[in-house]
């Protein structure tokens, strides 16, 4: 994991992995004989996204979005 990165640089850092991924899979396809290229780009595709959805996933987190406290006012005893 990366750390909380704003949303700009998550984006940056998908398309960076995804790209690498799909490059490697189309080396991949074609220095293999018996695949084809546009096997390897799909198996680098799909790497790509798995290891940009790891890179960039907060396994610490236990809530996804935080919420926001509740304040309530303080109630006023009643009387009979």
């Amino acid at each position: 994991m990366l750390g909380p990165l704003p949303t700009k640089y998550r984006f940056v850092v998908a398309a960076c992995a995804l790209v690498a991924f799909i490059g490697v899979g189309a080396w991949a396809g074609l220095s293999i004989d018996t695949v084809l290229p546009s096997t390897g780009v799909l198996v680098g595709a799909t790497l790509g996204v798995v290891a940009s959805l790891l890179l960039l996933h907060d396994f610490t987190s236990t809530h996804p979005h935080p919420r926001a406290a509740r304040v309530h006012a303080r109630r006023t005893p009643r009387r009979h």
